[in-house]
């Protein structure tokens, strides 16, 4: 499985859009000639169809889910260039910064969060949809 140099995309925060508020980028650029990736949304469904009911287990299976999809094509968190997510409750993003930290360690990706009403299941409370890249002259 291939891992970007740090180098791999450059990042940038203009002052005039101010520091982002978390652990993400205003802007990523990704090299010329990388080949970009797209994942559905993932969403807290199981392997057995069971959804968790408490948040955190959500978010955890949701960025377990991204990972697994990330490695099924040879990448890692790592290569994640954008973040979109979907709450549907505000006051979850802090757990959900934690969870999603651990997972993506320094990497600084792009990244929106939208709260919505409600995802495609009544029991989801989240769901991530994640755009990578590979960086070219990686396998």
């Amino acid at each position: 499985m291939s891992t970007p140099p740090a180098s791999a995309f450059r990042t940038t925060n203009p002052p005039a859009l101010g520091e982002p508020l978390g652990s993400y980028s205003q802007i990523l650029e990704a090299p010329a000639g990388s080949a970009l990736v797209f994942l559905s949304g993932q969403t807290p469904r199981r392997d057995d169809g069971s959804i968790p009911s408490d948040f955190a287990q959500q978010a955890e299976l949701v960025w377990q889910r991204i990972a697994t999809a990330l490695q099924a094509v040879d990448l890692t968190p790592a290569h994640i260039c954008r973040v979109v997510t979907y709450l549907t409750d505000a006051s979850d993003a802090p757990t959900h910064a934690r969870i999603r930290s651990h997972y993506l360690g320094s990497a600084r990706p792009s990244s929106t969060g939208v709260v919505v009403p409600a995802l495609f299941h009544p029991d989801y409370r989240i769901e991530v949809e994640v755009t990578a890249a590979r960086p070219p002259g990686s396998p």
